[in-house]
């Protein structure tokens, strides 16, 4: 018996067919992203995650931790935050869209508020992977308007004026660090000075704003810190509750 062999135009048809898939599956991934509150209002807020498949009410916000990962599907369509205590002109949740650069490996959404946005909040995302943010690292992010100095033992690097990371790793063995703070017009004079303990278990997020208490400094710095073991603890039960249910 013999079968008919396809023709040119049919084995074109079926090659396009089979690299369009192989485009659009490396275009659709699916990525874990965590979420950071900034303040215990945003914490108590009824929010969820959504993308392709639906929304995720997000569960146990706090201003100091980040929530578990959630996966969310990226590029079959936009991923966005949905306010459920806001509803747009429609009746429907207000929603914020989420922006992920493309080659993000694991991304922490920082929820910050603006009376501006429709669901009331400002998002920022930042590279969460410990190949951008290793552990025993510091990640500084500077909204105070201007720039800064941090200089920790020998070590001295500027902070810009924005909001754009910039990662300090400072290696070696856990210790106490002396570190310091300036404005970079007065590098003489440190704004804030302070022993910090040095833990390669332990990186931490560390936002500095406008002081509100002349008393305490111009500045003021918000931390986060996160313990390797915790994470990978929790990482464990995670995955051992999800086997348990299938």
């Amino acid at each position: 018996m013999t079968f008919p062999m396809p023709s040119n135009s049919l084995c074109a048809r079926l090659w396009v067919g089979t690299i369009s898939m192989l485009m659009l599956s490396q275009w659709l991934h699916a990525i874990p992203i965590r979420v950071l509150a900034w303040d215990n209002e945003i914490a108590a807020r009824k929010l969820a995650i959504a993308d392709a498949k639906g929304a995720v009410p997000i569960e146990a916000m706090h201003p100091s931790k980040r929530t578990q990962p959630y996966q969310v599907t990226v590029g079959e369509k936009p991923i966005t935050i949905q306010a459920l205590d806001k509803t747009d002109k429609n009746g429907k949740p207000a929603a914020s869209e989420v922006i992920i650069p493309e080659g993000t490996k694991e991304p922490l959404l920082l929820l910050l508020p603006d009376v501006k946005s429709a669901t009331g909040l400002r998002l920022l995302v930042l590279e969460d992977d410990a190949s951008h943010f290793p552990w025993g690292g510091i990640r500084f992010i500077n909204a105070c308007g201007k720039p800064l100095v941090f200089a920790y033992e020998n070590k001295v690097l500027t902070l810009p004026a924005s909001w754009t990371p910039v990662v300090v790793n400072p290696g070696g063995h856990n210790r106490n660090m002396e570190t310091r703070i300036f404005s970079s017009d007065l590098p003489k004079h440190p704004i804030y000075s302070s022993v910090w303990e040095q833990n390669q278990n332990v990186r931490t997020l560390i936002i500095i704003v406008p002081g509100e208490d002349p008393r305490l400094g111009p500045v003021a710095m918000k931390m986060i810190a996160e313990n390797r073991r915790v994470k990978e603890m929790e990482a464990a039960a995670s995955h051992s509750r999800t086997g348990q249910g299938r």
